[in-house]
């Protein structure tokens, strides 16, 4: 009788919780190049690795439902109109980046690089409550040089899902410099991470440690936007995006 009990008494425990997430401001450079910024907040619906979204301005916290388990990545993709899709998003982990009380979430750019790597593996089926979350996230800031989306996420993703994960696999994905003709303007890449870099009208854009892949260029200024192309020794000319 103890034990029906028992079961009785937790099937009354809700399976699920409501968080308040809070979305950080972007970054200054972003604010003047993207002024009609918006998001799509993506969050667990389950534990089977599918996920809810919900749009936002980003200026609003917003009330989602979490399943009751441990590591639970949201996210927060910035959508800045510009006919280019989305850019990298902010992130966060549920329970470690609650507020005391444990009813808010406070999301980070610095933790999106993080929260993608958990939404890639929750969406394959991996159970992210066996990843030991703290100590992945602190070796990626220690190991990405300032920009954690030059980190090579697909290598770290496949080796976590593989359960053979070891820290030497958190290491910054195949990149090189290169020197662009783009003309004038404040020039960044699309990672939050990237500082504007002001190019005078007879000079090139140069940029240090470009991870190789596609890669949208925004001039801060013209509001252009340019897509490139590396590879390991070609860089296709930059054209406008459409």
């Amino acid at each position: 009788m103890f034990l029906l009990g028992l079961i009785h008494a937790c099937s009354l425990y809700p399976s699920s919780l409501t968080l308040t997430v809070h979305l950080p401001p972007p970054p200054d450079h972003w604010q003047t190049a993207f002024p009609r910024l918006r998001y799509r907040l993506v969050y667990p619906r389950d534990e089977t690795g599918d996920f809810d979204q919900l749009p936002t301005d980003g200026r609003t916290p917003v009330r989602v439902e979490l399943p009751k388990a441990c590591f639970l990545p949201v996210l927060a993709y910035p959508d800045p109109a510009a006919g280019i899709g989305e850019l990298p998003p902010a992130g966060g982990v549920y329970p470690l980046d609650c507020t005391a009380s444990g009813l808010s979430l406070l999301l980070s750019w610095e933790q999106g690089p993080a929260a993608e790597a958990l939404r890639r593996l929750l969406s394959s089926g991996v159970d992210c409550s066996a990843v030991n979350v703290e100590r992945l996230r602190r070796e990626m800031s220690g190991r990405c040089r300032g920009d954690p989306w030059a980190l090579d996420l697909e290598h770290i993703g496949a080796r976590l899902a593989s359960g053979q994960f070891r820290l030497t696999d958190i290491r910054l994905a195949p990149g090189r410099d290169v020197t662009i003709e783009t003309g004038p303007g404040r020039w960044f890449l699309e990672s939050p991470f990237r500082r504007p870099v002001t190019v005078e009208p007879e000079g090139l854009l140069s940029l240090e440690a470009v991870p190789l892949g596609a890669h949208f260029l925004f001039d801060g200024d013209s509001g252009a936007c340019l897509f490139l192309y590396l590879g390991e020794e070609t860089l296709l000319s930059p054209t406008p995006a459409e």
